[in-house]
């Protein structure tokens, strides 16, 4: 610096400094202005992923009298979005028409779509279930302590189930519901929405309903209304559902996938009682339709393709012994029905019949397996079941007597349930009952020597008593309030 006055230079070393600390405040209020921003501001909206359901991904349009915002990096967001009704009914399009090449159905031009909240899905159920009234079959399962006897019979959980719903089928209308702000499209949420528009394909070929309404075509016809025929005939339809979403989801050879896919679809098809949440044999029975219902349409599949399944539903299953075991469905061949009689003389007066059923092989296995030390036994002992009448009697005063007659298939099947039954009597009841002899009953009934002779196996408690016999290839079961009635209702069964 040379030429300058000490002086001058002073003066320019002021104002160089100036300058510095002039843009150094400037470069600060540009900085924390910025940041001020960014935290009153929210983020831009994070562009939307590509459906899970496979349908193109849409975006609104930009008004005309905007400018249109130049593409922005934006940081990857930590949610999957939620798709928009717009994308979720192109997706509901989408996957119905490749869900048809997939079953080889007929495709459906077009399914209306819903978006009920959580709250009107639980009062769409509430509706159903008062029509069809799912809790009736609790009596049954009562009777055959595979859930607690409840007095009344409780009503669905509604809101439990809407809460696990992501889609639904309504045959009226053939609508397709899916919940409104649910959140994110998931694979499982996409899979449930497969078995929904699985249930649609079939209305829309065979008119069935969902299958769990009763169907609106003649397949009743084809079966007695018992509840082992409706049953089996569910089971035909949630199997065929369960394998075809497999299929989609491309697995069907895997049984753990299969099976899980079961779960899911019985998980937000099937009512729930709260008072039956950790009964593990309620479970099972929920599970039927679903699991072994898609082992028995993958059977059918094996032999025919889709065809053996399509022609399955002009002659469905009648009895879960079909379903369990395919060979015998292919048989055709009708379940016996053991004759009961009219047990209004030896009862008494105040006596009358209040259910008539059919239990199945299905029931029969769970029954003794809920009783017994060996699943495995338990299941080998319900094998061979050829038919069987259930029959509960009621008095004035709710006492109960139940007349239960099986048939078998051959002799030695037979002579394995009655020793298996030998072994729950004394277990059924709490507390246990004790066997009872036939001479000392005989005594108390002031009855002729041979009055009870073989007339099978007694037992007798506190909490009433029992009665088993066989004769040939069936064995017939009897409970009662007590052995005078038991013995009386004996005398009478052929």
């Amino acid at each position: 610096m040379r030429g300058f006055t000490p002086r001058q230079r002073l003066i320019l070393a002021l104002m160089a400094t100036a300058v510095v600390v002039v843009f150094g405040l400037l470069a600060y209020t540009v900085t924390t202005t910025m940041r001020r921003l960014a935290a009153l501001s929210p983020l831009p909206s994070p562009q939307e992923p590509a459906s899970p359901l496979g349908a193109p991904t849409t975006r609104a349009e930009a008004s005309p009298t905007e400018p249109t915002p130049s593409p922005t990096a934006v940081p990857t967001p930590t949610r999957a979005v939620p798709l928009s009704q717009i994308q979720s009914a192109r997706a509901v399009h989408e996957v119905a028409r490749i869900l048809a090449r997939v079953r080889d159905l007929p495709p459906v031009e077009q399914f209306p779509v819903s978006f009920p909240s959580e709250r009107e899905i639980a009062l769409y159920l509430l509706q159903r279930y008062g029509d069809l009234r799912p809790q009736e079959a609790l009596g049954l399962y009562g009777l055959l302590g595979l859930v607690p006897r409840l007095d009344p019979l409780p009503l669905p959980d509604v809101t439990a189930q809407a809460a696990r719903v992501f889609s639904l089928y309504v045959p009226a209308g053939r609508q397709i519901l899916l919940v409104a702000g649910r959140g994110p499209a998931t694979p499982d949420d996409e899979l449930a929405l497969v078995h929904t528009l699985a249930h649609a394909l079939q209305d829309n070929a065979f008119l069935l309903g969902d299958g769990a309404e009763p169907p609106r075509v003649p397949l009743t016809a084809a079966c007695r209304p018992t509840a082992d025929a409706a049953l089996a005939r569910r089971a035909l339809v949630e199997g065929d559902a369960v394998l075809t979403t497999a299929r989609y989801a491309g697995v069907a050879a895997d049984p753990q996938e299969v099976d899980r896919l079961a779960r899911l679809a019985a998980g937000a098809e099937e009512p729930t009682y709260a008072p039956l949440s950790s009964v593990a044999a309620f479970e099972e029975i929920r599970l039927f339709p679903y699991r072994d219902g898609a082992r028995f349409v993958a059977a059918l599949d094996a032999d025919g393709g889709w065809a053996a399944v399509n022609r399955a539903y002009a002659a469905p299953p009648c009895t879960t012994q079909e379903v369990l075991h395919p060979e015998r469905y292919r048989d055709r061949r009708p379940p016996l029905e053991p004759a009961v009689p009219d047990l209004t003389a030896a009862l008494g007066k105040g006596w009358k019949l209040v259910r008539r059923d059919t239990v199945g092989e299905f029931l029969v296995g769970l029954h003794l397996a809920a009783y017994l030390d060996d699943d495995g036994a338990a299941r080998r002992a319900a094998d061979g079941w050829a038919g069987d009448t259930f029959t509960l009697w009621e008095d004035g005063t709710g006492r109960q007597v139940i007349v239960w007659r099986l048939a078998w298939e051959t002799r030695d099947e037979a002579v394995e349930f009655e020793r298996a039954y030998h072994l729950l009597v004394p277990r059924f009841r709490t507390p246990p009952l004790v066997a009872a002899d036939p001479k000392d009953l005989q005594k108390l009934l002031n009855l002729p020597a041979t009055g009870l002779n073989g007339r099978g196996a007694f037992w007798s408690g506190p909490a009433g008593a029992a009665c088993v016999q066989r004769t040939g290839r069936v064995v017939t079961v009897i409970w009662g309030p007590d052995l005078e009635t038991v013995a009386a209702v004996t005398l009478v069964v052929p």
